[in-house]
């Protein structure tokens, strides 16, 4: 191994030779979700000097980081457990001077900690229910599986997973410091989708539990939460995203709920019910300068995945994101909820308008080619933006969920596809990354993760935003397979050093 300049990341080799791949543990099921990318990682790894096909971006410095659902045990009922339930490793791949390296580790909360002590799965699936073991004594009462979205703040890696609060790692060695709570700011949980404001650096996100959503602003000086406020929503809306404009929060309030009182029972407790939402789809704007809460009717039953991105264009806010035709087990069919192969139709791209003046919402489909994961560059947050970047959904096959990476045009209204190189499949959700003294919206690159199903492992794309080829500029090559999961984040080099510093310091 080549020795690199001597930065505060885990680009030092440190003398440590990788472990040979595991496998992937023998568990008998034709569940998707256990299987082909989605399929659990048994170890936690790191190596340096990466392989890399192709040329890493002289200056792309820093870290990719990535939640991966990965069950640490054999779920309880493993034909009922779902994609959404696995137990959250962080992968991170460490970029700089044209080289990378790469650690996993367990986000080890204290219920991982009841499991390992046990040596097998303790608690239920929450999604499509299941049949919970014994909890032996002083251990929570529920699990928190911290798997779903992962990023920098308060000089802490952070790891959220909306059942609860998020936990705090150190950005370098990846060890678990327990939960983090904005200090004090946050009592029981937290949205995993945090948006960072580009005007101030200041996290804006919101917590969702049962009919009631409380709206937060974190300082990015100190953590601490400077801005809140309660809304009553009336329905236990299992609220994953929401987006901000430069003067409004926007919520959507869909027929999906998450509904805990079916939870404690083992029941599914991620349930479709049209008839709580009688007048349909509804959204909610917050205004962020006064509290003042506005709804507005959109009609029809379906719900948003996830968005772009929302600005204001004269007297409309203007949301984009992608909805779904149903998301949950239909209310009427809770004894056989949904398997692994049914949960997800396709989710196309649509754009919501709200007249703020006369209160009137509608919408749009903007193409019928579905996909997932939509992201933007995040300098755009709340501002108007012209590209999205998405990995779609076209094939709906048996084996994988994404089957390409999309990049659209909202000026031109087009859209630009790209499949992977050499069969590689399954793209993770696009990161965007800002090329050092950008000129343009698009002048940076995109990151994702893929599998090679030749060899079983991932791979980090790089690709350039600006030019969408199906070669990317560089394949850095894996020594594991990191499981299927939702969200990630990029750190620059500046952030990710001072990050590590004042951990040093702390210490």
């Amino acid at each position: 191994m080549t020795d690199l300049p001597p930065v505060p990341t885990t680009l030092l080799p440190r003398g440590r030779t990788p472990r040979e791949s595991s496998p992937t543990p023998d568990w008998l099921t034709d569940n998707k979700f256990l299987n082909g990318p989605f399929a659990p990682w048994s170890e936690e790894q790191e190596a340096y000097d990466l392989e890399v096909v192709g040329q890493l971006p002289a200056d792309l410095a820093g870290a990719l980081f990535r939640t991966s659902s990965n069950p640490r045990f054999e779920p309880r009922n493993t034909d009922r457990y779902h994609w959404w339930e696995g137990d959250g490793m962080v992968a991170a791949v460490y970029v700089r001077d044209g080289k990378a390296a790469f650690r996993t580790r367990w986000v080890n909360t204290d219920s991982m900690k009841v499991e390992v002590e046990q040596g097998e799965a303790v608690y239920s699936g929450f999604v499509n229910g299941g049949t919970a073991g014994r909890l032996p004594a002083g251990a929570p009462p529920a699990k928190n599986v911290a798997n779903t979205n992962v990023g920098i703040f308060d000089d802490h890696l952070i790891v959220y997973y909306e059942g609860g609060l998020p936990h705090a790692m150190h950005p370098e060695t990846l060890q678990t410091q327990g939960q983090y709570d904005f200090h004090g700011g946050v009592d029981v949980l937290c949205t995993a989708h945090f948006k960072i404001d580009p005007a101030t650096g200041d996290m804006l996100f919101f917590a969702a539990t049962g009919p009631v959503v409380t709206w937060y602003r974190a300082d990015v000086r100190t953590g601490k939460v400077i801005d809140s406020h309660v809304l009553e929503i009336g329905v236990p809306v299992l609220m994953h995203d929401f987006a901000v404009s430069e003067n409004y929060a926007v919520f959507f309030v869909t027929p999906a709920q998450f509904r805990l009182d079916l939870i404690v029972q083992s029941r599914p407790g991620v349930v479709w019910d049209e008839s709580a939402t009688p007048h349909g789809v509804q959204i909610v704007l917050m205004d962020r300068r006064t509290h003042e809460v506005t709804w507005h009717d959109l009609g029809g039953q379906f719900a948003n995945t996830h968005f772009y991105n929302a600005f204001e264009l004269g007297d409309e806010v203007i949301i984009d994101g992608h909805r779904i035709e149903r998301l949950g087990n239909p209310v009427e069919r809770l004894q056989t909820p949904l398997s692994s192969h049914e949960w997800f139709p396709p989710a196309l791209p649509y754009r919501w308008r709200v007249d703020v003046k006369t209160g009137r919402a509608r919408e749009e489909r903007v193409s019928g080619l579905a996909g997932e994961f939509p992201k933007i560059n995040d300098a755009f947050v709340g501002r108007q933006h012209r590209y999205g970047y998405f990995v779609t959904t076209r094939s709906l096959e048996s084996q994988t969920m994404t089957d390409g990476l999309a990049k659209h045009d909202y000026l031109l209204d087009s859209t630009t596809v790209v499949d992977g190189p050499d069969g590689l499949t399954n793209p993770s959700e696009p990161v965007f990354v800002p090329r050092e003294n950008a000129q343009g919206e698009d002048d940076g690159y995109v990151l994702t993760l893929w599998w090679n199903r030749a060899t079983n492992l991932s791979e980090m794309l790089v690709h350039d935003a600006a030019d969408l080829r199906r070669t990317p500029l560089a394949r850095v090559k894996l020594p594991s397979r990191v499981p299927f999961g939702f969200h990630g984040s990029w750190a620059e080099a500046d952030v990710l050093d001072k990050a590590i510093a004042a951990q040093h310091d702390a210490t």
